[in-house]
């Protein structure tokens, strides 16, 4: 025969266990969970915001239960503060200063930019989409950035690329120039990402 106390203890446990929320590792070293997702071909989720508990504050709040879970079952999650002076050289090198980079899983590419504050809504559909074993990032899909004028003024002349590799235009309309260790001193913004490598937009 089962004691009262025991029955208030077993019930206790499975309400506990019914309510808890997981809550993700957050890895503040960027070489360090590039390794990590490339070993166990995870991808990457980078929350860039502000302050100790910035991710937070990039989805207006706290992180959905669901989206708690796949984020420590599913991803190798990365908290980048741009208070701090490593935090701001990674955010200039993915060139946002709030939001979220999704990878592809190991790493390679970007899966995900959404520049800004991020619903909690869409930040569950955001891992449950990417956090599928099967799917292939074929384009990165950008969320809340602001269009880039493509209009050239008469006459303009285009030079070419070094190696014939350009760089991307970010969403800010600034030039990105694609990494190569030959002109790696040139780009020192790069230096905060192993290898001078970000995941690269596509």
């Amino acid at each position: 025969m089962i004691s009262t106390t025991t029955f208030a203890a077993a019930l206790l446990g499975s309400v506990l266990s019914a309510g808890s929320v997981a809550v993700p590792s957050w890895q503040s070293d960027y070489s360090q969970a590039m390794a990590t997702a490339s070993a166990q071909q995870k991808p990457l989720a980078v929350f860039i915001g502000r302050g100790d508990t910035g991710y937070s504050g990039v989805v207006g709040g706290e992180i959905p239960a669901e989206a708690g879970k796949l984020l420590s079952k599913s991803f190798v999650c990365v908290y980048v503060d741009t208070d701090t002076a490593d935090g701001k050289s990674l955010s200039s090198a993915f060139g946002l200063s709030k939001g979220l980079v999704i990878s592809s899983k190991g790493g390679n590419v970007q899966a995900l930019r959404h520049t800004g504050s991020i619903a909690p809504t869409d930040l569950t559909g955001y891992l449950t989409r990417y956090s599928d074993p099967v799917k292939a990032v074929v384009t990165t899909e950008k969320v809340g950035e602001t269009p880039v004028s493509t209009t050239v003024p008469a006459g303009t002349v285009f030079g070419g690329c070094p190696n014939g590799r350009c760089g991307t235009t970010s969403s800010a309309g600034f030039y990105q120039p694609t990494y190569s260790p030959t002109y790696a001193p040139a780009y020192p913004s790069f230096s905060s990402c192993p290898n001078g490598r970000c995941p690269n937009a596509r």
